[in-house]
């Protein structure tokens, strides 16, 4: 089984990455669109960390990890 995640980094207003992930983002992202959503999210004020607002895109990544159970 896999499982994937879009992890996003912001820098807060002391410079500081803030990752904020969701899980089973759509397949057919692009980076164009991750951007625009995190611009979004930074104009909208929408999240804040411990030391102020999110100020900038600091990158973004998706995350697919295989999970292989085992039977015992």
């Amino acid at each position: 089984m896999e499982k994937t995640k879009l992890e996003m980094d912001f820098l807060d207003s002391l410079n500081k990455v803030v990752k904020i992930s969701l899980d089973d983002p759509r397949t057919d992202l692009v980076p164009s669109e991750i951007q625009s959503a995190m611009e979004n999210i930074i104009a909208q004020n929408i999240f804040t960390s411990k030391d102020g607002d999110l100020v900038a895109v600091g990158g973004a990544r998706v995350i697919t990890t295989s999970i292989n159970e085992l039977e015992f």
